[in-house]
């Protein structure tokens, strides 16, 4: 038997131990599969577990999402706010469907689980679940929202009952109050069933993490199983070699030599030329492989010295997975790209930081430079900006408030437009992307803009552009104008806050140029008036001869008035009003008999404090005695707990021109 062995070529020697040790590892093989085949059924069922976990975890979540929204639609006040939430809820009803139907797809199909145990408990909590959801929580929702809806259009007929109409208006609160203890109802409702709801999903979820718990042990179980089957394999295996090894030795020797001579120079760290050996055996497939042992020897130094010259960039590839030296080159590679990535994104940051500040710098300086007019100002700033920002063209509105009834946005400044974009220069609020950014007072940013929105034009042709910005440019709240930029390439969010920024300082220097504007026209009438008054000062100094000589007699007569108003005032009570019926004073009988003196009055109009409970017409009265005619009416009044009864007459004061200046009304306290 030896001398066959001796007779046969190595190859053949080498393929029958290999065969020997071929079938052990395909032994070891196929018991790896059926442990591996094992284990994915348990990490399988491990998986569905946590699925199901899962969805009864986030359905409990979208159903506490639920029921706050219900909170919100108790505190809501609007059609718009009510219409928000109604379409949340609606969306938390699909969510929590969603997950509903996530436990009961488990069982469908390719069953996840190896028994059935678990199957009929869940399925069974999902029915009661959905039972309560669907017939309590969703038809308490429907119920409140009817509610919710009367109670709204009931708040707005309240808001359109007359004040005085107190019997009607307390029958719609009483219809409020009504709504509100339903609300109340609901809402316990609500709160009782989804805690149900919740505790039955916590059954279901105990009973899929109690399972979990049994597929993880059993899975320790056959893990400890494995390892000891592969230990009594591998052992095997080892002994096998070391008698395969012992038997082909010394025919090896010879090739070894050359192979460990090669090894040597490697290990001297040459690169040694690759080397061949005269053999189509085992021994060939050695060549190859320390001839590719030295070729990436070979790319692992050229790969050293390219990262040392920073070319992070350069291809390598090591021998595998297992390769130290070159998967830590690799990594030592990774980290400096890193570092220097790091370095160029702070370089980046010191960059934008510098345009931002130069910016904000040069455009200070304009600002400052544009001087008074707004038109200047926005030429100025929209020209630059566009250049700055690298945009292709710009607008700046600016509020026009000569109208307090009538406020618009007005175009001061359009770089770059077609005639047709603003032929349109004024803009209300609320009216378009503009009038929209000045109504919420926000930033608008378009990456997609509307086909019919604006042109881009040129000699060659039109073009649409690819972004639109629109930044309002704000002064402690207000919006005193809205600045416009349209760019073929999309803005960074550094370079919308900058325009922001310029904004706030354009806003700024608006609102002065505005206040000074207004004090130019101030001054300008002022000095008119001056000039009227010196060419009136003549005739008024024509005419002080004439005034001194009737101040006299204006001055005995007013005494002489006076004298008759007191001796009038200790019997009678006096109200002196503006045409409108604003009091502007009374006498000391008025605050005895009603209490209100001339400090308490306010701006408070004399037929709401007098005449609102007149059995007479009040406001006919009231226009008889504009009319110049001399009027009376009676009505009561409550004062320290006591009701008196008065009597008004009204009469109307005109001045030498006859013209209406205020209103006089005598009081008398009727017994």
């Amino acid at each position: 038997m030896i001398q066959i062995m001796r007779k046969m070529a190595v190859r053949t020697k080498l393929m029958s131990s290999f065969m020997l040790l071929a079938s052990f590892v395909l032994i070891l093989g196929v018991t790896a599969i059926i442990i591996q085949q094992r284990l994915e059924t348990s990490q399988k069922n491990t998986m569905a577990g946590i699925r199901l976990s899962d969805a009864f975890f986030e359905g409990k979540y979208f159903l506490r999402s639920d029921m706050h929204i219900f909170t919100e639609l108790m505190k809501t006040e609007s059609t718009e706010s009510l219409s928000y939430w109604w379409g949340e809820h609606e969306f938390q009803i699909q969510f929590f469907n969603d997950q509903l139907l996530k436990v009961e797809n488990e069982f469908k199909g390719n069953r996840s689980f190896v028994n059935d145990t678990l199957e009929k408990p869940l399925l069974s909590v999902i029915s009661v679940v959905r039972n309560k959801y669907d017939k309590q929580i969703v038809t308490v929702f429907k119920a409140f929202y009817s509610l919710k809806k009367e109670e709204l259009e009931l708040k707005q007929k309240l808001v359109m009952i007359p004040q005085n109409n107190t019997e009607e208006r307390s029958s719609t609160l009483s219809d409020i109050a009504a709504l509100q203890t339903r609300y109340i109802e609901l809402n316990k409702s609500v709160t009782q069933t989804g805690m149900e709801i919740i505790t039955e999903l916590d059954k279901g979820k105990d009973r899929v993490r109690i399972l979990i718990n049994q597929i993880e042990k059993h899975g320790k179980e056959l893990m400890t199983r494995t390892y000891r089957i592969f230990f009594v394999f591998t052992l095997i295996g080892v002994i096998f070699s070391v008698f395969i090894a012992y038997y082909i030795s010394h025919l090896i020797t010879r090739p070894v030599k050359k192979i460990l001579e090669h090894i040597n120079r490697l290990g001297d760290g040459e690169h040694p030329d690759k080397f061949e050996i005269n053999m189509e055996d085992e021994f060939g497939t050695i060549q190859k492989s320390m001839n590719a042992l030295t070729e990436s020897l070979i790319r692992t130094s050229q790969f050293s010295h390219e990262i040392g010259n920073e070319n992070f960039d350069f291809e390598f590839k090591p021998m595998g997975d297992k390769d130290v030296l070159g998967n830590s080159l690799i990594h030592m590679r990774d980290s400096l790209k890193k570092a220097r990535a790091e370095e160029i994104e702070r370089h980046n940051e010191d960059e934008i930081r510098n345009w931002a500040t130069q910016g904000l710098t040069k455009f200070g300086d304009i600002l400052r430079q544009s001087g008074s007019s707004l038109k200047i100002l926005g030429f100025n700033i929209m020209s630059n900006l566009i250049d700055y920002m690298g945009a292709v063209q710009g607008a700046l509105f600016v509020i026009n408030e000569e109208n307090p009834d009538d406020v618009y946005y007005e175009l001061i400044s359009a770089i770059a437009y077609s005639r047709d974009k603003y032929l349109k220069k004024e803009i209300r609020i609320g009216e378009g992307l503009v009038g929209r950014v000045a109504y919420e007072k926000r930033t608008i940013y378009l990456k997609e803009v509307p086909n019919d929105y604006v042109k881009i034009t040129s000699g060659l042709g039109t073009a649409n552009p690819k972004t639109v910005l629109l930044v309002p440019v704000k002064l402690e709240g207000t919006v005193n104008g809205v600045i416009e930029l349209i760019s073929f390439r999309e803005l960074l969010p550094y370079q919308i806050e900058f325009v922001e920024r310029i904004g706030e300082n354009v806003g700024s220097y608006i609102s002065s140029i505005k206040i000074s504007e207004k004090t130019t026209l101030l001054l300008t009438d002022s000095q008119n008036k001056s000039e009227e008054l010196a060419a009136q000062e003549e005739e008024m100094r024509q005419n002080m001869e004439e005034l001194q000589a009737t101040q006299e007699e204006a001055t005995r007569r007013e005494e002489e008035r006076n004298m008759l108003w007191d001796s009038l005032g200790k019997t009678t009570g006096i109200i002196e009003t503006d045409i409108q019926g604003i009091i502007l004073t009374v006498n000391e009988k008025i605050t005895k008999l009603t209490g209100i003196a001339n400090r308490d009055l306010g701006n408070q109009r004399f037929q709401e404090l007098f005449l609102t409970h007149s059995k007479e017409n009040a406001v006919e009265v009231w226009n008889s005695a504009l009319a110049g005619i001399v009027c009376s009416l009676e009505a009561p009044f409550s004062f320290g707990g006591q009701s008196i009864h008065l009597k008004f007459e009204l009469s109307l004061v005109q001045d030498s021109m006859g013209h209406p200046v205020k209103v006089l009304v005598v009081v008398h306290e009727l017994g």
